[in-house]
């Protein structure tokens, strides 16, 4: 095996363990968007996300710090999603590479 060829197959290597870790993790995040509403002047959170075909407001509470974390969760869902597309078109393009130097 050629030095490229077995770089390019320790990097899909990496890939997969990385792929398989954020997916993972992904498993233990919320999904959806947090919600505010005002109602007789005070506020209350609701995580809003689809089952299905329903919209679901699940009620989070008054409480801003439970909020705030939530919406921490939420966010990292977010950039891990997109982590995972950007490994998942560097580990497709490391495939076409395998398949031009076998």
């Amino acid at each position: 095996m050629s030095l490229l060829t077995e770089a390019i197959a320790q990097e899909q290597r990496r890939i997969e363990r990385m792929i398989t870790g954020y997916q993972t993790e992904l498993l233990s995040l919320p999904k959806g968007t947090l919600i505010k509403k005002i109602i007789k002047g005070n506020s209350y959170y609701y995580l809003q996300y689809r089952n299905g075909k329903k919209t679901v407001s699940e009620y989070i509470g008054k409480d801003e710090a439970k909020a705030h974390t939530l919406q921490e969760k939420l966010n990292r869902r977010k950039h891990i999603q997109t982590m995972l597309k950007a490994l998942q078109d560097e580990y497709a393009l490391s495939k076409k590479m395998m398949e031009v130097h076998l």
